[in-house]
């Protein structure tokens, strides 16, 4: 289960990267962060966030993202010293989307999403990672244009580009 952790809990150097969406019907940025340093055993928090960079509110579907909260797709691929992992958390099938499966973000709005790495892969050896976000919105429109949630055959999706980011895992003390 993913949990929201004050800024204050990371340690070390910050890593960031941004991109911004190039659809105009969805101006969206996205950053991934990681401490510069995990030890094995314990878990590794990443933070994504989510800003609508446009000038109308967007609804966007939080299904396969972190801002779902938990695993329930693999949405990065994570390298250990240019050995890719394998992802061994949950997937599911889903009946339509609800209201509430929806994130709504105003216009200059960003929201926070921190999720533990270390839940859906094994990150046991020590060495440089590369965590590369794979996130595909399936849902994304214009507040003002229909009312969430909508049935998947009006889905309109759009791939979120965000940039990788890297950390070393080094033997517990």
């Amino acid at each position: 289960m993913a949990t929201r952790r004050a800024a204050a809990t990371w340690v070390g150097v910050m890593a960031a990267s941004f991109s911004t969406a190039v659809s105009a019907a969805a101006p969206l940025r996205c950053a991934v962060e990681a401490a510069s340093q995990a030890a094995a055993g314990q878990p590794v928090w990443l933070r994504f966030t989510l800003a609508n960079v446009g000038p109308a509110a967007l609804q966007v579907l939080r299904w396969n993202t972190p801002w779902e909260g938990q695993w329930f797709a693999p949405f990065v691929t994570v390298e250990v010293d240019g050995r890719a992992l394998r992802y061994a958390g949950p997937a599911i099938k889903r009946a339509e989307p609800r209201a509430e499966d929806y994130l709504r973000l105003e216009p200059g709005a960003s929201t926070t999403a921190e999720i533990d790495l270390a839940l859906p892969f094994q990150l046991g050896q020590p060495g440089r990672y590369r965590v590369t976000p794979r996130l595909r919105l399936i849902d994304v429109f214009e507040a003002a244009t229909a009312a969430a949630p909508r049935p998947r055959e009006r889905h309109a999706g759009m791939d979120l580009p965000c940039a990788a980011v890297e950390f070393t895992l080094v033997a517990p003390r």
